[in-house]
Parts: C-alpha cells; sequence; structure tokens
C-alpha cells in the first residue's frame, strides 16, 4: 500500500499550509506546480512563522509590507505581482 495517494484536482481551489516562510519560494513553488497541474485558485495559510527583525532585510520588508495594502496578487515579500 501506497503512504501517499493523489486524485484529479482539475479545477479545484486549494488551501496550502506551510510550516515555515523564510523567503516564500517553496510555497510559491508548490503553488506554481498545483497551478501547472490545472488547480483553480490556491490560497496558502502560514503557520508559526516568527519575524526576527535583526536578520538581514528582515527590517525593511516588515516596513515596507506595513505601507502597502494586501492583495491576493502581490507577494507579501516582494512587490511582484502574481496575479
Amino acid at each position: 500500500m501506497s503512504r501517499y495517494t493523489s486524485s484529479a484536482l482539475w479545477g479545484e481551489n486549494i488551501l496550502l499550509i506551510d510550516d515555515t516562510w523564510t523567503t516564500g519560494n517553496h510555497a510559491q513553488s508548490a503553488a506554481a506546480a498545483l497551478k501547472a497541474a490545472g488547480v483553480g485558485s490556491v490560497a496558502i495559510l502560514i503557520l508559526g512563522r516568527h519575524l526576527n527583525i535583526d536578520y538581514g532585510d528582515t527590517a525593511t520588508h516588515v516596513e515596507q509590507a506595513r505601507l502597502r495594502r494586501f492583495s491576493w496578487g502581490i507577494c507579501a515579500l516582494r512587490n511582484w505581482n502574481h496575479a
């Protein structure tokens, strides 16, 4: 018996839950793979993320994010349009 099973998700809306958000690349890659497989919308929920504003340019990203209005089509870390 296989540990994992799959089923067709064509056109289905997906909630992707991730337990870590550092750059967003893994969640975005997973969402892109799901979209390429034919799903409808993909929403990503991140659990347990702690931002260390002393690390790298995190403080800058946090300040820039506070100035922007939320949009499902814009990346939270970079001002890139993903719609």
